[in-house]
């Protein structure tokens, strides 16, 4: 995906609303993922080419209408930067349908971005560390006052945020694991 902001939103989604990624779709601009819970979910991404912007028309979303139909989806969800008039109609006269563009950045809570940071601390610190620490004393990237561990140090920053009410620096927290993790796995 081109955009950072559709990147975190993903992984947000996939870490609080539990979505896995799904075989890509023939159709180039747009990835699903799936929820096989009790209802069967799909979020659609609409991403960024090189030659177009990460944008939902009244198409797409007759698209994805007969997607919930063939495959079985109870709800949906679409995410893209920007969505046209006819788009967000469609979407409105659905119940089962629902949206996010890139003005609704941060459609959680602090909450539940704060779980998301939790799921994504213990994979880093499982992948970077080869364990998830159980207590505080058990981490090593915190010692004598000092960060070793730039993990350990935004998930403290976290906290400290989110008891302050910045939400918008709780989603940043979320985005810079998000990209010490894709810097981990480019690295291998």
């Amino acid at each position: 995906m081109k955009s950072n902001w559709l990147e975190v939103l993903v992984e947000l989604m996939k870490a609080i609303q539990g979505y896995e990624r799904k075989d890509p779709r023939r159709k180039v601009g747009d990835i699903d993922y799936v929820n096989d819970g009790e209802e069967k979910k799909l979020l659609r991404v609409i991403f960024a080419s090189s030659r177009h912007r990460s944008k939902a028309d009244h198409n797409t979303i007759r698209d994805m209408i007969a997607s919930m139909d063939g495959e079985g989806y109870e709800e949906a969800i679409i995410i893209a930067e920007e969505f046209t008039y006819g788009a967000v109609k469609l979407i409105r006269e659905d119940e089962n349908l629902d949206y996010v563009s890139k003005e609704d950045r941060t459609p959680f809570s602090t909450t539940e971005i704060l779980y998301a940071i939790q799921v994504k601390t213990f994979e880093l610190c499982e992948s970077i560390c080869g364990k998830a620490p159980m207590t505080e004393d058990e981490c090593k990237g915190y010692q004598n006052g000092k960060y070793s561990c730039a993990v350990r140090r935004i998930s403290d920053d976290s906290d400290f945020h989110a008891e302050r009410g910045w939400i918008a620096l709780v989603y940043d927290d979320f985005s810079k694991l998000t990209e010490i993790k894709d810097r981990q796995a480019r690295g291998r």
